[in-house]
This record gives structure tokens, sequence and C-alpha cells, in this order.
């Protein structure tokens, strides 16, 4: 019989892996959020779960227990969880940060239970009624949580990615780069076409095109997708883009120029003799 699962935080991310594993018959447990009545709306959900608005011993019978709160509030809930009368050796005990690792989770470690940490590797702007397969989860802790964490992986049908502890910071930082600051410049450069004058729903549908294909090309080819002037070692267009920057406020020249040094750092450009040229161009 599959692991009965209590969650301790039902947010975003809770309430779509509460829901998830519910549906692949994972029995849910007690389900914690500060406030009874957020606890009630995400068993409504998740479509199971007893509702509690603070740990107390019903989270203790559950086999596996996902503390899914921000990150800030891990800690204390794994101070909370460990003064239940609890036999700990018997349960699996992971938290869902992608930046914060097991040790999060040492007041239970140091009761017998096994720690870890499964993040993941997916936007939620929301809760998801749907959580797709293929999903990446980061996957870190002692043996018998990973073990636990990659089960629960394999279930929703996703990826598992193991990790140590050190390499979570990073792991997590490239995540951000990519869903957070990736969001940034994709705003950033449907405003600038709004300061060319193109209505801003009109300059968001304008760049969709643009983006979808820019990443299908590199999830096809990686780094040898890069196109645009720098690649073709094209200083008088750069110089044109960052004379226009300069009109406006000084966060879009610092982006672009930041972007821009990178891509010059990492790439080879097809022209390299102008890559001296970029260069100081981008140190003006």
């Amino acid at each position: 019989m599959p692991t009965t699962i209590a969650l301790v935080g039902a947010g975003r991310v809770g309430q779509t892996l509460g829901r998830a594993l519910r549906r692949r018959g994972y029995p849910i447990g007690a389900v914690v959020t500060r406030h009874l009545s957020t606890a009630r709306a995400a068993t409504r959900f998740i479509g199971a779960g007893q509702a509690r608005g603070s740990v107390g011993a019903e989270v203790a019978r559950g086999d596996t227990i996902l503390v899914a709160t921000s990150d800030r509030a891990i800690a204390q809930a794994a101070h909370a969880l460990a003064g239940l009368e609890a036999d700990w050796r018997k349960k699996v005990v992971l938290h869902t940060s992608g930046a914060l690792s097991s040790h999060e989770l040492i007041p239970l470690e140091e009761l017998g239970a096994a720690v870890g940490s499964l993040h993941p590797l997916y936007p939620f702007p929301r809760p998801l009624r749907q959580l797709p397969r293929g999903v990446v989860f980061g996957i870190e802790g002692d043996r018998r949580a990973a073990k636990v964490a990659r089960a629960l992986v394999l279930a929703l049908g996703g990826h598992p990615l193991e990790l140590s502890a050190e390499e979570k910071p990073l792991y997590h930082a490239a995540a951000a780069l990519v869903a957070g600051h990736l969001m940034t410049l994709v705003d950033l450069g449907t405003r600038l076409l709004a300061h060319a004058g193109v209505p801003p729903a009109r300059a968001r549908a304008a760049l969709m095109p643009l983006v979808r294909e820019t990443l299908e090309s590199y999830a096809r080819w990686g780094p040898q997708a890069w196109t645009g002037p720098l690649r073709r070692g094209d200083a008088e267009t750069l110089w044109h883009h960052l004379v226009g920057l300069k009109a406006l406020p000084r966060h879009y020249r610092e982006v672009y120029v930041a972007l821009a040094r990178a891509a010059v750092a990492l790439y080879r450009t097809d022209r390299g003799q102008a890559t001296k040229e970029l260069r100081r161009l981008l140190e003006m």
C-alpha cells in the first residue's frame, strides 16, 4: 500500500504535489497551514486530507511528511514536528525548498527520522490541477529519504536529479536565473517595444514567437543556437542599440550590457577579429 502523505504547508507547491500524489493513489493525511480556512481550501483542491491550523498529532500519523512551507519557515516547522510524540525512526521527512538542504531538518534527524529534500524544477504561478509528466525534481538527503523521494518522483512521472547538500545553492540559482530572470528579460523586451510605440499587449504577443523559437532552438542545438548582432560581430548595430538605450531609464542599458558581456565571454563570434571592438563598446 502506498505511503501516507502528510503536508505541512500547502501553498502552490504543496497543493500541486498533494493533488498529484492523491491522483497517483497516495493516501493524504493531515494538511497543515497557519490558518484553518486555508487548510480547508487546500484539502478541497487536493481532494483529500484532514485540514489543520497547527502542527499536531495527526501529522505524525503520516509515513512521509512533506514540508512545503516557505524557506524561512522550514526550520520552525522541523522544531514543531520534533515536539510531537512519534516514533520518528519510521518516518521520512522531505522539504520542498530548492535552495536549502536537508540540514534544515536536523531536529528530526536527531530523533531518527530519514530527512531529505524534493524540489520540482518547474514554475508554479498558481496551484496546478495537473502536474505535467517529465518534470525534473532535485532530490537530496540521506539514503532512505532519497529512496522515498525517488519513488515519489517516479510515481509523478518525473525525473529525479540527485544532488548533494553543497550543490543545492547553485542548482537553485540556475532555476531562478532561467525561470525568474527569463520572465524579467522578456518583460523588459516588451517594455522596450512599448517605448518604441508598440501597444503593450501587441508588444508581448509580437515577442512570443521569438521567445518560443529561441527556446526550441536552444533545446535542439544548445549554445550553437545563439544568433544576433553579437554573433555576427556587428559592432555598428551594437553601437546603435547602446545609443538608443541611453534615452531610457538606466536599468535597460545595464541589463543589455551585462548580458552582452556574458555572451561575448561565453560564445565565439563569426568574426573573431570583431570581438575586441564589441568588448570596447560594452565598456564605454
